[in-house]
C-alpha cells in the first residue's frame, strides 16, 4: 500500500466584499505564502451577523466583483454557499460545517483580521467551529496580540502587509464621485463604473 495523500490546505476568506478589493487578495496571498495553502475560497456572506446594515450590492453583484477579482489567480476560488440563502444571516460554523462534509480530506483555516479575531467568543458555536478549522490571524504591527479565551482554539499569527482601506470607504469615496481605482483590481473598478455601483 502506498502513503496516504497529504491533506489539501484549504484557506478560508469570508466577508461582504461590498465590494471587494486589493486589501481583500494581499489577506489572501499573506496567508497562502506564510502557510503553504493550496488553495483560498473566498467566501461571500449573504448578511454577516456582527453587520448591522445590508450589503449595498446585491447577492449577484458582490459575487460576479469577486469572480473578477479573481479570475486570473488559478488557487483562488469563489464559494457562493451563504449565498443561496440570500435572506439568511450567514453563520461561519453553517458554512464551515458544509465544507467539512463536502471535503473531508481537507485541512480548514479560516483567514481573518485582529479585529474579528478579537470578537470570537461572540460567534455562534465557537467551540465547535474551533474542533473543525485552524485560524490565520493577519497581525498588525504596534497592535497588542491577546489571544481570545477559548479552550481549543488553533491559531497561527501571520505577519500581514497593513492595508488601511477598507470597503465601507470605497462606497464612501464612489457616492462621493473621488478616485477608487487605486484600491480596487482594474476589473472590479470597471464593473462598479459599467454597473453604476455605490451611488447617491
Amino acid at each position: 500500500m502506498g502513503d496516504a495523500q497529504p491533506r489539501k490546505k484549504t484557506g478560508l476568506l469570508g466577508g461582504s466584499f461590498d465590494p471587494i478589493h486589493s486589501g481583500h487578495l494581499i489577506i489572501a496571498y499573506d496567508a497562502l505564502e506564510a502557510l503553504g495553502l493550496d488553495e483560498v475560497f473566498f467566501i461571500p456572506a449573504a448578511q454577516a451577523p456582527l453587520k448591522g446594515n445590508s450589503p449595498s450590492a446585491t447577492v449577484g453583484e458582490r459575487k460576479d466583483m469577486v469572480l473578477k477579482a479573481i479570475e486570473k489567480e488559478a488557487n483562488f476560488h469563489v464559494l457562493d454557499y451563504e449565498l443561496q440563502n440570500p435572506t439568511t444571516t450567514s453563520y461561519t460554523i453553517d458554512t464551515v460545517r458544509h465544507l467539512h462534509d463536502t471535503f473531508p480530506n481537507r485541512e480548514l483555516i479560516w483567514i481573518l483580521g485582529m479585529d474579528q479575531f478579537d470578537k470570537l467568543t461572540h460567534w455562534k458555536d465557537i467551540e465547535e467551529l474551533c474542533d473543525l478549522v485552524e485560524f490565520a490571524v493577519l497581525a498588525r504591527k504596534g497592535t497588542p496580540f491577546i489571544p481570545p479565551k477559548i479552550q481549543n482554539i488553533n491559531f497561527h499569527v501571520v505577519s500581514g502587509h497593513p492595508i488601511a482601506i477598507s470597503s465601507t470607504e470605497i462606497r464612501d469615496r464612489c457616492r462621493k464621485n473621488l478616485v477608487v481605482h487605486p484600491f480596487l483590481p482594474n476589473e472590479v473598478h470597471q464593473y462598479i463604473l459599467d454597473n453604476q455601483l455605490y451611488r447617491n
